[in-house]
C-alpha cells in the first residue's frame, strides 16, 4: 500500500506521515500529532499557532508585503484595492488614501459566513425534514393502496350480492307472472273447446 496514501476521512500527521493528527499549526498550515507538536515549536516557538484540528484555518495570517519583504500586510488601501503594510501606509504612494483594517474585514467576513451557515443549516433542516416526510410517505404507500384493494373488494362483494338479490327476486316475479300467464291460457282454452262442443250439439 502506497505510504503517502491518505483516505479522506483521515487527516494523518504531515510531519511522521503515520499517527492520527489532532492538532494544526495555522501558520505552517500542517497537521500535526501530539508527539510531533514539541519538535514543530523547538525551533522559533513563537512563529506557531497550534489549535485543535477541528479549528484549523481559524487564525488570519497576513499576507506578507511585496515592497518590504521584513513587513506583513495588514491594512487594504481602499483606493488602490490592494493590502499593504505600515511603511506602504505612510509612503508617498499612498499618501492621503484611506485604509481598511484586515482583521475587521476578517471579522466582517467570518460573520457573514456564519449567518450565511446559519440560514445554509436552516434550509437543509426544512429539505431533510421534506426528505423524511417523502420517505415515510414511500413508506406507507404500499399499505395505504392495500387498504384501497381491500376496500374496492368489499364494495365488490356488496354489488354482487345486490345484483344476486335483484336478479333472484326478478327470476320469482318471472315465475309468477308465468303462472299466472299459463293459467290465463288455460281459461282461454277451456273457453274455446266449450265454445266448439256447444255448437256441435246445437
Amino acid at each position: 500500500m502506497d505510504p503517502d496514501y491518505i483516505p479522506l476521512d483521515v487527516a494523518r500527521c504531515g510531519l511522521c506521515k503515520i499517527a492520527l493528527a489532532q492538532s494544526y499549526c495555522d501558520i505552517c498550515q500542517v497537521n500535526i500529532c501530539k508527539p510531533c507538536i514539541g519538535e514543530h515549536i523547538s525551533v522559533d516557538y513563537k512563529k506557531h499557532i497550534i489549535v485543535p484540528i477541528l479549528q484549523r484555518k481559524s487564525t488570519l495570517i497576513f499576507p506578507k508585503c511585496e515592497t518590504h519583504q521584513n513587513k506583513t500586510c495588514k491594512y487594504q488601501c481602499k483606493d488602490c484595492n490592494i493590502f499593504v503594510c505600515s511603511d506602504c501606509a505612510v509612503s508617498k504612494q499612498h499618501k492621503g488614501h484611506e485604509y481598511l483594517k484586515l482583521e475587521e474585514l476578517f471579522t466582517a467576513s467570518k460573520q457573514c459566513i456564519g449567518k450565511d451557515k446559519e440560514e445554509l443549516d436552516r434550509i437543509s433542516s426544512t429539505y431533510e425534514e421534506i426528505a423524511i416526510e417523502l420517505e415515510d410517505q414511500i413508506a406507507s404507500l404500499d399499505g395505504e393502496y392495500e387498504k384501497l384493494k381491500t376496500e374496492m373488494s368489499k364494495q365488490r362483494e356488496e354489488l354482487h350480492r345486490e345484483i344476486d338479490n335483484a336478479i333472484s327476486q326478478m327470476e320469482k316475479e318471472i315465475g309468477e307472472i308465468k303462472v299466472k300467464h299459463h293459467s290465463i291460457l288455460k281459461e282461454h282454452s277451456s273457453a274455446i273447446h266449450y265454445a266448439k262442443d256447444a255448437c256441435l250439439f246445437a
